[in-house]
């Protein structure tokens, strides 16, 4: 088995993926999970059904787990809840250390950075790359910033947005969103779905 970083965990049940992997759920609206891990010789799969605790052979393990009803992406430092139409992914590339990916619809991906410093971030665009144009920017009570920015891609255009949350008194967890600009809105609401789900681990 591979170096895991994220796991997924709800309805009384814990799933440990084997890397490289893929969580998506088996069917709209639904709450079992389809698990793939890509292997040499193609794809293998599993279905995990709610408070089920399946035989996942060499494509995950489970375990018992929390019991909210619901699936929160877990790491070793963070939880947040796994918002719908969009799959929770590993890195293809062992050299990436991405804890994970959301991808969904318009070719949208979510992903964490960091922690990283906030004397790092003390500029509102230091996360704004050549060629962008910021559309929004907010500070929330909590301390948590937003930045939303357009750009070009392939001719095309695109959406992208930082989510700045407070990791500790020195650092920001990012969240980056970013997708077709079509896809701009399904792609916001999923990622302040994942921003205010987002929880430290004891």
């Amino acid at each position: 088995m591979g170096h895991v970083l994220a796991r997924l965990a709800g309805y009384g049940i814990v799933l440990t993926p084997h890397w490289p992997y893929m969580f998506e759920r088996h069917q709209a609206g639904a709450d079992a999970v389809r698990v793939t891990r890509w292997t040499p010789s193609g794809p293998a799969q599993v279905v995990i059904q709610p408070r089920q605790l399946t035989d996942g052979g060499d494509v995950v393990d489970v375990a018992d787990g929390p019991s909210h009803p619901c699936w929160f992406v877990e790491t070793s430092a963070f939880r947040l809840r796994w918002p719908t139409q969009f799959t929770v992914e590993s890195p293809q590339d062992q050299g990436d250390d991405t804890l994970f990916y959301l991808h969904g619809p318009g070719e949208a991906t979510i992903f964490p950075q960091g922690p990283v410093s906030k004397e790092r971030l003390a500029d509102p665009h230091a996360v704004v790359a050549a060629g962008q144009t910021v559309l929004d920017q907010r500070v929330a009570d909590d301390g948590s910033r937003l930045i939303e920015l357009g750009y070009q891609h392939n001719e095309e255009p695109w959406w992208q947005g930082h989510w700045m949350i407070p990791y500790d008194s020195d650092r920001f967890l990012v969240f980056t969103a970013q997708a077709l600009l079509a896809h701009s809105t399904q792609t916001r609401e999923a990622a302040e779905v994942v921003a205010a789900s987002f929880e430290r681990c004891q």
